[in-house]
């Protein structure tokens, strides 16, 4: 160790004297630092003169520490399910700057139904990136700057927390780019202060080895200061991804972002509100945790309605909890974007979710008739979703159903959770409202008004610019074209059946069309749109495949996606006796079974599939049960 650090301090004092003196005078080239600071919070950073700060999304899925620093070398990233083997081989930096184990990790990426290099980001600089730590700490965050053959371009040690930034300033003369592995937060100051002229410095939290998923905080310094930070991949105030940071250095340096790197440049935002990204990460970490209480709190809370109703009055009291427990589910995509917003502790949310939904059915099974109901829930639901991804979506990201970016998957729009079952709110409003117009009879009218649902929530979900998801897209155009095709009146012919197998795709088009020609420079359009050869497409598809195939074999979702498989097939088979003496028919055929496809399309087209076909199952049984449990005329059938 001794012996390396004279060489190195041999070296950087020799580089040192050969810099040109007009250089140091202008300013030189621009250069960049990459900071890794054990242990640094958002305080810790927004405590640094000229810093904007942010919390950084370190891997997509499960957090694993070596994949977030391979992630960081790579710009680019994929589910962890998508590697093969899932697990990350051990790596490890020697002091001649190799990387043990680098090919396992090369091999690993290659088998990715994705463009991933490991090391693209220190062969994009020339040169390489240099390297600066100290006797007895972790050489791990040298992952992220190896290049492609599993090389940092130089090891350097720093004897004493002081020397860090004297070898860091020597080493830039002769790099553009150092990474440096700080011993902690008070050592950025000096850092950031005695940098040369046109740095930028990318400073962040060092990825843990714990399993913990998490935000990691980051700041940078060298743009406008005292902001908040986002990127394109985020679109969110105070969220960046890790992929991020190699091109941000790149076009810092003036440098071509390789087209294998799908991470965005970081930009600042608004003011810097360190307590207001403390919340979010405090209100993503809880999300998930609180998404199946709520769901469980609901189920049982009906379940006690549903036995005193019985108890009550037997068949009656069964019709009524069975349309109240319908009409609760259709009331809890409604309420969890208020509960997002007032961010209530753990039980006030998961009760009140719970609670409230069953506590607004009830007073609308009694306020609005039997079969109608439905569209109050819908209207509100639908209009507050698409208001919502207006605003870009903030209600939507925090909500127990929205999709959590603590886990990188998506940071905006909508998750799969919802992809699902909007499009089963949406179906239900337009049957209920057919109803209330008296106009529920098959007739071009009804099926114009499915496919203007169709186009509207398609766009509000599709759009690059609002959700910006190609699969929720196939989801809703599949499920409206169904409900427009049992929705126009005549026999169905073949000429019927290709248009609405044609539907989800040239809805796909569409949406290529749209996102281009307004910029909304969505995961598709880069990915898929600019990749310029026919591989990108196949590996999404892939990827979507394999990630399906993994959320098949987990738990019970065998079971449960054959029972959701077998009850649209039964509805299928005996659709022309689903539904006896429930007025308007002709539309709520439609919406049933535009939902119904919605969930397969859905399940064909989506990473999470049997997930999505399940959720929107679930919704169409409740909304036939409704339909099955008139007050009094229609005898209700004891299957939910």
């Amino acid at each position: 160790m001794l012996a390396l650090a004279c060489l190195t301090a041999a070296a950087t004092a020799a580089a040192a004297a050969g810099v040109p003196g007009s250089a140091a005078a202008t300013g030189g080239p621009p250069r960049a630092i990459v900071a890794f600071v054990p242990g640094a919070t958002l305080d810790t950073f927004a405590a640094v003169p000229g810093a904007s700060v942010g919390m950084l999304g370190a891997t997509q899925g499960s957090y694993r520490q070596i994949q977030a620093l391979l992630d960081l070398s790579q710009g680019a990233r994929t589910s962890l399910a998508a590697y093969e083997p899932p697990r990350t081989p051990p790596l490890g930096v020697l002091a001649d700057g190799r990387v043990a184990g680098w090919d396992a990790a090369v091999r690993r990426a290659d088998a990715a139904p994705a463009p991933i290099v490991p090391g693209l980001f220190a062969s994009s600089v020339p040169g390489g990136i240099a390297y600066v730590t100290q006797p007895g700490a972790s050489t791990d965050p040298a992952i992220a700057v190896a290049d492609r053959r599993g090389r940092v371009a130089v090891m350097a040690l720093a004897l004493t927390s002081g020397d860090v930034v004297a070898r860091t300033r020597a080493l830039l003369r002769r790099h553009r780019v150092a990474a440096v592995r700080l011993p902690d937060g008070a050592a950025l100051r000096p850092l950031v202060r005695d940098r040369p002229p046109r740095t930028l410095v990318v400073a962040m939290t060092e990825p843990p080895a714990t399993l913990v998923t998490r935000l990691l905080p980051v700041a940078l310094v060298g743009e406008r200061r005292g902001r908040t930070l986002t990127s394109r991949t985020t679109r969110t105030e105070g969220l960046v991804a890790g992929i991020d940071i190699a091109p941000t250095v790149l076009e810092w340096l003036g440098e071509p972002v390789p087209g294998e790197m799908t991470g965005q440049r970081i930009e600042t935002a608004g003011p810097l509100d360190v307590a207001g990204l403390r919340d979010l990460h405090a209100r993503l970490r809880v999300v998930t945790s609180r998404r199946y209480a709520t769901l469980g709190y609901l189920a049982l809370a009906w379940a006690v309605v549903a036995l005193l109703a019985v108890a009550a009055g037997r068949r009656r009291g069964w019709r009524w909890a069975v349309r109240v427990g319908a009409l609760a589910v259709l009331w809890l995509l409604p309420l969890l974007l208020p509960f997002a917003a007032l961010r209530p502790g753990r039980l006030p949310e998961e009760l009140g979710v719970a609670l409230g939904a069953l506590a607004l059915a009830a007073l609308l099974d009694r306020l609005v008739r039997w079969p109608v109901a439905p569209v109050v829930p819908a209207v509100i639901g639908i209009v507050a979703y698409v208001v919502d991804l207006a605003f870009g979506s903030p209600l939507i990201v925090t909500s127990l159903l929205g999709p959590n970016p603590l886990y990188g998957s998506r940071f905006y729009g909508i998750g799969n959770e919802l992809e699902s079952t909007l499009p089963v709110l949406m179906f239900t409003g337009i049957a209920a409202g057919a109803c209330v117009l008296g106009r529920a009879r098959r007739s071009p009218g009804l099926a114009v008004a499915f496919a203007a649902g169709g186009l509207v929530l398609g766009v509000a979900i599709g759009s690059g610019r609002l959700g910006a998801d190609v699969g929720g897209v196939v989801t809703v155009g599949a499920g409206a074209a169904v409900a427009v095709l049992l929705a126009l009146p005549g026999a169905l012919t073949w000429r019927r059946a290709l248009i609405t197998v044609l539907v989800p795709v040239l809805a796909v088009v569409a949406l290529a069309v749209l996102d281009l020609a307004t910029g909304g420079d969505s995961h598709f359009t880069r990915s898929v749109l600019r990749a310029g050869d026919d591989q990108a497409l196949e590996d999404v598809v892939q990827r979507r495949y394999e990630l399906a195939w993994t959320q098949l074999k987990h738990g019970i979702m065998p079971l449960l996606t054959v029972i959701a498989l077998g009850a649209i097939a039964a509805g299928a088979w005996a659709r022309e006796r689903l539904l006896p003496g429930v007025p308007g028919v002709d539309a709520w055929r439609a919406a049933l079974g535009g939902s119904a496809a919605a969930g397969v399309a859905g399940a064909l087209s989506n990473d999470s599939g049997p997930l999505l076909l399940v959720m929107a199952t679930f919704g169409t049984a409740w909304v036939w049960g409704y339909l099955r449990c008139a007050p009094s005329s229609v005898r209700c059938r004891p299957t939910l």
